[in-house]
């Protein structure tokens, strides 16, 4: 028998029909979260039966901290929305904060849950027990807080502890040594005026008496400043500086760059941690922490990968491996937007105003925000180079605005060299000037020889007092102080193309033997070859800095490394001290045209009237102006009077041709090739070819004219 199948219809509701994706559930849950923390800490300032009863329910169950459980339930509703851009929106954090309530509820006992969460733990662990747990909860939760590892926690408590003591025994303890220390300084002035009463013991040993009056005031070429200026100097005052309102630089997204970072070095079989994030003005430092055994270059050759994963704006991303002082692994990226660093924000930080150093030169922001400095006198000269626009002369006029800020000008005189003639020209007027800005090419020369014999000088001088360097000579009493000297070339290049062995040789002996003396070096080049800096004169200079440069060869010649070629421009530098093998990574200082003016008319109206030192540009130099300095006839070679007939013979002469007619070393011919030179009778070098030999050529000249 057949049944028929009676099929019954469902009845439905198509608007009970609810597709709620997961992320709209979340918010949800969120947003009650969220109003269920407003309503509880609405009833600490509004009145109404409901919400009374809530508070006095909050104050029971959790006593003086009832304020924080309803803090507590919103931070939870932030995790139901989307806030990865916000740092402080993290689980780690939450979960640290709720152990570090649960905690100080267990250890003050207060409200019913701390008491319930007390009496439990003393039940099962003594009451010793109770609070070792409730301890070792706090300091779990604190360190989740913070997100770091337990050695740099205990770090930070032993420095804490130990700065409380330190303030205790200077603030607390000293009142208890008052009428002691009086009396020690009671004692000191006796003896200080008994000493007085005696006859001071000669510091200078000298056997005449003119000898002393020489000494007392030391023959200097330098034309000093009016004794009425120096003693009603005013320093140019801070205002002249504007102040440069702008927002902080654009980082981006921090946490994805972060995961980024992590999953591109895991898809090349590197486990890396990002265990921090220093934040610069012009990039972000992610501090990465490596397994042991993974080789450094397998990360520094990723670079361009990171790149490409990280979407840089420039293309390219700096890595520094590993970071100076520290087991990690420094990844920069540049930043979205950057931030300008002001000369004045640098000189009104603490580094600065703090220190009494008088060549204090401020070097910019490093990758973690911090501001850096450094001495010249340390340095003891500098060579900085980069290409055009990379920040090279508005690093200079930085350093030259901030020693005008610190210096009177009896301390310290400047030769500028200028060959560009629109950089540096700006200062022309300033009493710190020992001449005017030098732009054209033969008084460079004369410059640098006046500075050489200068130096001779004040070590003749130190010799003489019993001095060691300037420091120790500006000390003695009764004695005239020596200024220092700045030596500053805008551009280094120019010089050497006018004048290359005279420039070699002179800024060589200046870097040699100019550091007790006060005289330092400021060179500036924008193209950094070979030719232009070479290998003699970076022995002597120990300092760099090297802004944006055009190949990583350029890179190299500066820095002994690559990295610059990777800077991004307008200030951004690699600063290579004396003392270290790699470079810090900085944001140099920015100051405008105006601010500059300003600082210059200052000077000019403080001192209209400026007196130069005329002999620094009038010095004679023998020899032509491309070869080295020239020989007297005592330094000629014994053979160059055979190297002189064999050219007129010949007409034409080399260093190959004089080793084998004289049977000579390579280095004595090129020497004789450079006193022949020097006097005129071949031309300069072409070459591997033989030189011409002036002499014959010019007799060949007049010969054909005679027939």
């Amino acid at each position: 028998m057949w049944h028929r199948r009676k099929y019954r219809k469902k009845f439905k509701l198509p608007f009970l029909k609810l597709k709620i994706n997961r992320k709209t559930w979340f918010n949800i849950i969120g947003f009650i979260l969220f109003g269920s923390g407003l309503l509880l800490l609405l009833s600490y300032i509004q009145s109404g039966e409901i919400l009374s009863s809530i508070n006095i329910k909050l104050t029971d169950w959790f006593g003086i901290t009832s304020l924080i459980a309803p803090l507590l339930l919103i931070l939870y509703s932030a995790h139901f929305f989307n806030t990865k851009k916000l740092k402080f929106i993290r689980f780690n954090i939450s979960l640290g904060l709720t152990l570090i309530f649960v905690s100080i509820l267990g250890i003050l006992q207060t409200g019913l849950s701390g008491v319930i969460i007390f009496d439990n733990l003393q039940q099962d662990f003594s009451k010793l027990g109770a609070y070792l747990i409730i301890t070792l909860c706090f300091i779990v939760g604190l360190i989740l807080f913070l997100n770091t590892s337990v050695d740099v926690f205990l770090l930070f408590i032993i420095k804490t502890i130990t700065g409380i003591i330190e303030l205790i025994q200077k603030y607390l303890l000293r009142s208890l040594f008052v009428k002691h220390d009086k009396g020690k300084e009671k004692e000191i002035g006796i003896s200080q005026d008994f000493i007085k009463d005696k006859r001071p013991s000669p510091v200078i040993n000298v056997s005449t008496q003119s000898q002393t009056s020489d000494l007392g005031k030391p023959q200097l070429t330098i034309k000093p400043i009016s004794k009425e200026s120096q003693s009603s100097w005013v320093y140019p005052p801070l205002s002249l500086l504007a102040d440069i309102d702008q927002a902080a630089a654009d980082r981006g997204d921090v946490k994805k760059n972060s995961d980024i970072i992590e999953k591109t070095l895991d898809s090349f079989g590197i486990k890396a941690r990002v265990a921090e994030v220093n934040s610069g003005p012009t990039v972000t430092q992610y501090a990465l922490e490596i397994v042991r055994g993974t080789k450094l270059s397998k990360i520094t050759s990723l670079s361009n990968d990171l790149a490409l994963a990280l979407a840089a704006t420039t293309g390219q991303v700096r890595i520094e491996a590993p970071i100076p002082g520290r087991s990690l692994v420094g990844i920069e990226i540049p930043n979205k937007k950057a931030e300008i660093v002001t000369l004045k924000r640098l000189i009104t930080s603490s580094v600065m105003t703090e220190s009494n150093a008088t060549l204090l030169a401020p070097l910019g922001l490093d990758v973690s925000g911090l501001p850096l400095t450094t001495t010249i006198e340390k340095m003891p000269h500098i060579l900085i180079a980069g290409t055009t626009g990379s920040g090279k002369s508005v690093l200079l006029n930085s350093w030259i605005c901030s020693f005008l800020f610190r210096t009177k000008p009896e301390d310290l005189r400047i030769i500028m060299v200028d060959p560009k003639r629109v950089e540096l020209s700006i200062y022309n007027g300033i009493p710190h000037l020992l001449t005017e800005v030098i732009i054209e090419p033969d008084k460079i020369i004369s410059a640098l020889k006046w500075t050489v014999g200068e130096m001779e000088n004040r070590y003749k001088i130190f010799a003489k007092a019993g001095a060691r360097n300037i420091e120790s000579f500006n000390k003695i009493k009764d004695i005239e102080k020596i200024p220092y000297i700045l030596f500053i070339i805008d551009e280094l290049a120019d010089l050497m193309i006018f004048a290359p062995g005279d420039a070699e040789e002179l800024i060589t002996r200046i870097a040699q033997m100019a550091r007790a003396t006060g005289i330092h070096l400021i060179l500036a080049t924008q193209r950094p070859s070979v030719d232009v800096i070479t290998g003699l004169m970076k022995a002597n200079i120990p300092a760099r800095i090297a802004f944006n440069v055009a190949s990583m060869i350029d890179s190299r010649v500066v820095l002994d490394m690559p990295g610059a070629e990777k800077l991004l421009g307008k200030g951004d530098m690699l600063y290579l001290p004396p003392d270290q093998a790699k470079p810090k990574r900085i944001q140099g200082p920015y100051i405008t045209e105006k601010e500059v003016q300003d600082v210059v008319a200052f000077l000019k109206n403080k001192i209209p009237q400026v007196h130069y030192t005329e002999e620094v540009i009038n010095q004679e130099v023998s020899g032509r102006s491309g070869g080295r300095i020239g020989f007297s006839t005592s330094d000629k070679d014994a053979f160059f009077n055979q190297a002189l007939n064999l050219g007129t013979q010949l007409g034409q002469i080399s260093a190959s041709l004089l080793q084998r007619r004289l049977s000579i070393g390579y280095a004595r011919a090129a020497r004789i090739l450079d006193q022949l030179e020097a006097e005129g009778y071949v031309g300069p070098s072409t070459g591997s070819k033989a030189r011409d030999f002036i002499l014959r050529r010019q007799e060949q000249t007049q010969t054909v004219e005679q027939e």
